[in-house]
């Protein structure tokens, strides 16, 4: 994995690509309008984690839809 985070005042963003073997991806989230300014961190987290586990998903599943193994 790879990423890039940035930041402004009331702004948090964070840029990455995801290395899996059958599904790497990239993501980008920005917030912006932020108060406190950390509730930007805590968003950016939760949707990075939502997309893992979705393409985690697809990763360990076979082409019907099946989850083949688990971690």
């Amino acid at each position: 994995m790879a990423d890039k985070p940035g930041e402004l005042e009331a702004v948090r963003c964070d840029s990455g690509l995801v290395f899996l073997k059958k599904q790497p991806y990239i993501i980008c989230v920005m917030t912006t309008y932020l108060s406190p300014r950390e509730d930007g961190n805590a968003v950016i987290r939760k949707i990075g984690r939502l997309v893992y586990d979705h393409f985690d998903r697809l990763e360990r599943s076979s082409e019907y839809g099946r989850i083949i193994s688990e971690r």
